[in-house]
C-alpha cells in the first residue's frame, strides 16, 4: 500500500467525496451517521490491520444507504424489532449492489467485510451463539443475502437450515420462495419493506400453529391428577421450542443479532479509541464573513505583489528549460545523418520548451484570537502573494483560513479565501478569533491538494503560535512530507515555528511578512525535487 494511501484521515475524507457524501472525522469518539453525514473517530495516520478496510467499508456502507435508502418511506410506519431487523437485512443488501453500479471498487470492500464478519472467530460472532434456536431464521436470511456475493457462506447457512428443519420443518422452504425474488424484484426501500413483511408473515403464521398444537385437549374429570402428571411426563418437551419462535417476535431491539453496521462502528470507536491508539482529526469547510481590504491595504499589496511577481518570474523563468529533441522537420542536424543508414527519418532537430514549474501552492492563513492586532496587514501579505503567484504561468495558488466559524458538533473548520483555478479577488477581510486547530487544518489542505493534478504540490503555514495540540501538528506535517508534498512555515514573532515546520522563518514585524514569503518560496522554487 502506497503512503498516500495509508493516510487514513485522507483517505477518509477522499473516499467521502468521491461517494458524493460528506464525512466528518474527530468530532465523535464513535462511527455512526445521521442520515446525511457520516461521523468517524479521530484517525490515526496508518494501520496495518483491519481499520483501514474496516473503515473504508463503513463508508461505502453508510453512503450507499445516504444515496439510496428513501427513509420517507418509513415515515409514519411503526416496525417491530423483528420486521425492522429483517427489513434492515435486505435493504443493507439492496443498496450495497445499487452503489456498486456507479462505484464498482465498493464491491472489494464489501467482499471483505462479508468474509470478516461471517468467515472469521470474532467477538461479535461469539456473543451470537447465545441466541435461542429461533434466532436461526433471521441468521439464514442475512447469511443467503450475503452468500449471493461470498459463495463460501453457503456453509454457514445450511447450519442454520438443520436448526430450522429440526423445530420448524417446510418453513426454510417457504423463506426460498420469498427470497428467490429478491435480485430481480427488489428495486427500492419499499420493495425490501415489503419482502420483510412477506418473511415476517411466514414466522407468524407458523407462530399461529405452534399454539394450536399446543392448546389442552377437554379432559374428562374422571381422571386423575396423577394420571396428568404422567401424561405430561410422556409427552415430548417442545413446548420450550415452539415458545421460542414466539419470543422472537416478542423480542426488543436489544435482543436482535447486531446489524452490520452497528458491527463495523462497534469495531471502529473501540480500535479507535484513546486507550488504543492516538488519532486525527480533519477539518470540515465552514461559514467565514468575509469583506474588501481597506484602499490603503490593497495599494500596499498591489505595490508588494507587483515587485513579487517581478522576482519570482525572474527566479522560475530559469526552470523553464529549452531542448533540442531529434524531429522528421526543423533544423538538419550534421552528427545525427547515421539514422539514414538505419532508415529514420528523425534527422532534424527540434525545439522544445519544457516546464519545469507545474506547482500547486497553498497559503494556510492563521486567525485565531492571538492575530487580532496584526490581521489587516497579515490578510493583505497574502492576498499580495496571492496575486503574485496566480500571475505566474505553471502556478495554481489557493489560500485559505482557519478557523472559520464554528458549526455544531464540529470544532475545526477552515475557510477557502482563493480556491485552486480561481480568480484571486479582494475578499481577504476577516476577524480574528477561536483557536489554532492547525492539526485538522493541515489535513482538510492535504486532502485538497492530493487531488490536484499538479507534480509538486507546497502548504506555506502563516501563524503566530503553537497549534492546539503540537504533536498531532508534527505528525500531520511528517506525514505530508512522507506523501512528497512540501510544507513551509512563517512565524510571527514565534521562533518556535522552527521546531514544529523545519522550513520555517520567523518574522517579528508584520511588513516583513510579504519579503520573507517570497525569500522562502525562493529558496524552495530554486531547488531541484529530489
Amino acid at each position: 500500500m502506497s503512503v498516500t494511501m495509508k493516510a487514513m484521515p485522507l483517505v477518509a475524507s477522499m473516499l467521502g467525496n468521491k461517494l458524493g457524501v460528506k464525512v466528518v472525522i474527530g468530532s465523535s469518539d464513535t462511527a455512526y451517521t445521521n442520515g446525511d453525514t457520516i461521523f468517524l473517530p479521530p484517525l490515526p495516520v496508518d494501520d496495518d490491520g483491519v481499520l483501514y478496510p474496516l473503515v473504508s467499508g463503513f463508508i461505502d456502507h453508510e453512503a450507499a444507504h445516504i444515496r439510496h435508502t428513501d427513509l420517507g418511506v418509513l415515515e409514519g410506519t411503526r416496525l417491530t424489532p423483528v420486521e425492522k431487523y429483517l427489513w434492515n437485512a435486505i435493504e443493507d443488501w439492496r443498496v450495497e449492489h445499487e452503489i456498486i453500479k456507479r462505484y464498482p471498487g465498493c464491491r472489494e470492500h464489501f467482499i471483505w467485510l462479508i468474509r470478516h464478519f461471517f468467515l472469521t472467530d470474532t467477538e461479535i460472532e461469539k456473543a451470537g451463539e447465545s441466541f435461542s434456536p429461533a434466532f436461526s431464521v433471521l441468521n439464514y436470511v442475512l447469511l443467503t443475502l450475503r452468500s449471493w456475493d461470498v459463495p463460501e457462506l453457503v456453509r454457514n447457512c445450511e447450519l442454520e437450515v438443520s436448526i430450522m428443519e429440526k423445530y420448524w420443518p417446510g418453513l426454510r422452504s417457504k423463506i426460498d420462495a420469498i427470497m428467490r425474488d429478491i435480485p430481480a424484484r427488489c428495486r427500492s426501500t419499499q420493495d425490501s419493506l415489503d419482502f420483510a413483511q412477506d418473511i415476517l408473515r411466514l414466522i407468524e403464521q407458523e407462530v399461529q400453529k405452534e399454539q394450536k398444537s399446543t392448546e389442552s385437549p377437554v379432559v374428562s374429570p374422571s381422571i386423575t391428577a396423577q394420571d396428568n402428571s404422567e401424561r405430561t411426563q410422556q409427552e415430548p418437551q417442545t413446548g420450550g421450542e415452539q415458545q421460542s419462535l414466539q419470543d422472537l417476535l416478542q423480542a426488543t431491539e436489544e435482543e436482535m443479532p447486531p446489524s452490520m453496521g452497528k458491527q463495523l462502528s462497534d469495531m471502529i470507536s473501540g480500535q479507535c479509541s484513546p486507550q488504543q491508539r492516538k488519532g486525527m482529526s480533519v477539518a470540515v469547510e465552514g461559514k467565514l464573513t468575509t469583506n474588501e481590504l481597506p484602499d490603503t491595504l490593497i495599494m500596499e499589496a498591489q505595490a508588494i505583489s507587483r515587485a513579487l511577481r517581478t522576482k519570482l518570474q525572474g527566479l522560475l523563468q530559469s526552470q523553464v528549460l529549452r531542448r533540442s529533441s531529434p524531429s522528421r522537420h526543423g533544423k538538419l542536424c550534421g552528427h545525427g545523418l547515421y539514422r539514414i543508414a538505419v532508415h529514420d527519418p528523425r534527422l532534424f532537430m527540434k525545439n522544445e520548451s519544457v516546464t519545469g514549474i507545474d506547482t500547486a501552492v497553498h497559503i494556510l492563513l492563521d486567525i485565531s484570537g492571538s492575530m487580532t492586532s496584526r490581521i489587516g496587514l497579515a490578510c493583505a501579505a497574502c492576498y499580495s502573494v496571492a496575486l503574485a503567484l496566480a500571475a505566474i504561468p505553471g502556478i495554481s495558488v489557493g489560500v485559505s483560513a482557519f478557523p472559520a466559524d464554528y458549526e455544531e458538533d464540529i470544532n475545526a473548520t477552515v475557510y477557502p479565501l482563493v480556491r485552486h483555478g480561481k480568480r484571486v479577488v479582494n475578499s481577504f477581510g476577516v476577524e480574528a478569533h477561536g483557536s489554532t486547530p492547525m492539526t485538522e487544518a493541515l489535513w482538510w489542505v492535504l486532502g485538497m491538494l492530493s487531488t490536484r493534478p499538479e507534480h509538486r504540490k507546497v502548504v506555506l503555514v502563516v501563524t503566530d503560535g503553537y497549534p492546539d495540540d503540537p504533536e498531532t501538528a508534527k505528525e500531520t506535517i511528517a506525514a505530508a512530507q512522507q506523501m512528497g508534498m512540501e510544507v513551509l512555515g512563517i512565524g510571527i514573532d514565534s521562533p518556535i515555528i522552527s521546531s514544529m515546520i523545519p522550513i520555517s522563518e520567523n518574522i517579528t514585524d508584520i511588513h516583513e511578512l510579504a519579503p520573507t514569503m517570497f525569500r522562502i518560496l525562493q529558496r524552495t522554487m530554486s531547488e531541484k525535487r529530489r
